[in-house]
């Protein structure tokens, strides 16, 4: 592949995109990693240091210097210019530092890039045992990163308060917002600083399937990294007649929190549901909930798509509940249930979180009927790194901006 680097002296990558007089040209090899620098292109900068604005034309012509270029790394690369980068085909990498070591690191992020794709027609169901929620063993060693690209959601949970920071380790919270047009130079960054990546995950800090973004996203990043496992969460509120939309986008690995398969009880646990463009509350909004949740998970398993429920214990709620919902799930196709103990937050604030005895119980009940996963990390939605291990959160999404929650 060839690669363009945002350099003025040929030693280090020090200039943002847009400011750069000057361009090195290295061709990576795919197939070992190895490398050599091929010339050095001069370049009108696109940006001037006095103005906050860019000059369209001149950017095209940046275009045309690296158009034969697969990548191109910089300092910096603004919105417009990564949007144009990728409509090009031409990944944009953001990274700073010494020449040779950057190439190095990403001739060694090539051959593992570029391993081969198990034949969707061949073998239907994707290989997950690299994968750190769906693995049999304990021991995995695998990491996965979250994308946090979906910001608004469909429902509205008792227990969840999504939020914005970087200290509280638990689902429905990130630092920021990505876009689509983000996914892939944040897939390559994850990589490089966690090679032992093997799952892109979204979950939220929205739902899923509230917002287009999350499968734009995947679609982007499998054209790229098809030998990464793609791994979706959603609430299942949209699922029924989006199988196929998964699939294509390269999903082969869906978990839909499922809290109860009774509509009185979800009343108790969901205060009201987006659908269709209306609002629905009470019996009617579980009634609805539960019923596009087992179609959906249906359909997915019936695409060849390997499903996981997620189920939050909440004592005095759907403790006495959870064998129905696990024997409803696993007659619907699921192939593993979680059993998450409530953070108690929102409403449920005053609720006290299961104990150990109150959750193993339940695992016991409803592990008659489909397998137990005993291991969940509460990982946040934009987490990065070995589950347990290592986290790259903070270096990865450093600086993004949180869009205003929305629940419709």
């Amino acid at each position: 592949m060839r690669v363009a680097l945002a350099s003025r002296d040929s030693d280090f990558v020090a200039q943002h995109f847009g400011r750069a007089p000057a361009f090195l040209i290295a061709d990576v090899s795919e197939a070992d990693g190895s490398w050599k620098i091929v010339e050095q292109r001069a370049n009108a900068p696109a940006c001037t240091g006095d103005e906050q604005g860019h000059s369209s034309a001149q950017f095209a012509e940046t275009f045309k210097i690296i158009e034969d270029c697969g990548a191109v790394i910089a300092v910096k690369i603004g919105n417009y210019a990564q949007v144009e980068l990728q409509r090009r085909g031409i990944s944009a990498l953001e990274k700073s530092g010494v020449v040779d070591e950057i190439l190095d690191s990403y001739g060694k992020y090539l051959t593992r890039a570029k391993k081969p794709l198990i034949n969707a027609v061949v073998a239907k169901k994707a290989d997950l045992s690299d994968h750190p929620c769906f693995a049999e063993s304990a021991e995995n060693r695998h990491g996965r990163l979250h994308l946090p690209t979906s910001a608004a959601c469909n429902i509205q949970c008792r227990f969840c308060q999504r939020s914005c920071n970087t200290d509280e380790e638990r689902p429905g919270v990130s630092q920021g917002i990505v876009s689509p047009d983000e996914a892939v130079s944040i897939v390559a960054r994850a990589l490089e600083l966690s090679p032992n990546i093997a799952v892109v995950g979204i979950a939220g800090p929205g739902d899923t399937l509230a917002s287009p973004y999350a499968l734009e996203a995947f679609r982007r990043v499998n054209e790229v990294y098809p030998e990464l496992i793609k791994c979706m969460s959603t609430n299942g509120l949209a699922l029924p007649g989006r199988a196929r939309d998964l699939y294509d986008a390269g999903v082969r690995a869906l978990t839909v929190t499922v809290n109860a398969v009774k509509p009185e009880i979800t009343a108790q646990i969901v205060s009201q549901i987006v659908y269709q463009g209306k609002i629905y509350t009470g019996e009617t909004a579980g009634a609805i909930l539960i019923s596009n949740q087992l179609a959906g998970i249906r359909e997915a398993v019936a695409q060849g798509i390997t499903v996981k429920v997620n189920s939050v214990l909440i004592p005095g709620v759907n403790d006495e509940h959870v064998a129905e919902i696990a024997k409803a799930v696993a007659e619907a196709g699921a192939e593993r249930h979680n059993i998450i103990p409530l953070i108690p937050q929102y409403e449920f604030a005053d609720t006290p979180a299961p104990t150990c005895e109150q959750t193993e119980k339940a695992r016991a009940e409803a592990g008659k009927y489909i397998n137990q996963f005993l291991h969940c990390a509460h990982c946040r939605a934009d987490a990065c790194g070995v589950p347990g291990e290592s986290d790259f959160s903070e270096q990865l999404y450093s600086g993004k901006v949180l869009e205003t929650f929305s629940h419709g």
